[in-house]
Formats: C-alpha cells, sequence, structure tokens
C-alpha cells in the first residue's frame, strides 16, 4: 500500500453508555439480538449500545456527527426504534459520503447478563446489516461501580474504513 492510499483511511470510534431498567418487562437487544435477562436498557430507541456505538463510529469516521445528530431523542418518530434500522441509515449516510467500511469492532462492558452464547448471532447480525466483518467481545467490570452492580452498560466501537474517491 502507498502513502497516498493510507490518506483514504478512516479511522471512526463510538462510546455508547444506557443505565439497566428495572422493570423486568424491559427488553434487552445488543447487536440486534435479543437477550435474556431480567431486565434491558434504558432509551428512547430500543437502547441497543452496539449499534448506537458502531453508528457513531461510522459517522465520526466521515465528520457527520454521531447518532444524535441524525436520530434526536426528543423525537417521537424514534420511540422503540429498533437500533439496527438506525445503525443501517447511518450506514447509508456513510456510504454516500464515498466510503466503505474495512472491518469494526465492538467492546460491550457489563456484569451480566454474560455474553459468550449470542457473541456468535450479534457478529453474523451486524455484518450482514454492514456488509463487513465486525467482531463482538464482552468484557467484565469485575464488580466495581455503577457497572459492576449492574446499573448500567457500556460498548466501545471502532471501525476502520476506506474512501471510494481518489
Amino acid at each position: 500500500m502507498e502513502l497516498k492510499d493510507l490518506a483514504r483511511l478512516r479511522v471512526g470510534s463510538g462510546f455508547d453508555l444506557h443505565p439497566l431498567s428495572r422493570d423486568e418487562n424491559r427488553r434487552f437487544v445488543l447487536g440486534g439480538v435479543q437477550v435474556s435477562s431480567h431486565n434491558g436498557p434504558l432509551g428512547h430507541s430500543d437502547a441497543d449500545v452496539v449499534c448506537h456505538a458502531l453508528a457513531d463510529a461510522l459517522l465520526g469516521s466521515v465528520g457527520l456527527g454521531g447518532i444524535g445528530d441524525h436520530f434526536l431523542d426528543s423525537d417521537p418518530a424514534w420511540s422503540g426504534a429498533n437500533s439496527l434500522d438506525l445503525l443501517t441509515r447511518c450506514h447509508e449516510l456513510f456510504r454516500q459520503e464515498g466510503f466503505v467500511l474495512v472491518n469494526g469492532d465492538a467492546t460491550v462492558i457489563l456484569q451480566e447478563p454474560k455474553l459468550a452464547n449470542y457473541r456468535d448471532a450479534m457478529q453474523a447480525k451486524l455484518s450482514t446489516a454492514l456488509g463487513a466483518p465486525i467482531s463482538v467481545k464482552a468484557k467484565s467490570p469485575e464488580h466495581i461501580g455503577a457497572l459492576g452492580a449492574s446499573e448500567a452498560v457500556v460498548c466501545l466501537a471502532s471501525i476502520l474504513a476506506f474512501s471510494n474517491r481518489a
């Protein structure tokens, strides 16, 4: 790869955090996959931190802000929205800027539920939606702070993009 080609690469990073509900009927969706849990994250949409963090990484890599700039949490149109759909819309905005996604990586930080049984499904769903390999991993906060007390869930994401434009 030549130096001029490296200038066509972009990196994006994303972050999302949602408090966990005490409502046992609140769905817990991560990476577009329903996770079995006694509670789910609170948010205007389905509060899928993986999709939100990846959306921020995509948008940020091409200078389009973050997911909140495009889907306001005060807009009733997005109440209960499927975050995988929002991620797909952000990916389209990203592509309109002349970029292709090379790959993405997401790290979910939460005490419980454990995500090992959901990881493959999340990776498959996200990779299909974005047309590129997306890896997902989970880390335990080791019972430290609000995350360790199962009061919140966090996701950090990064993506690598390549410009189609010379």
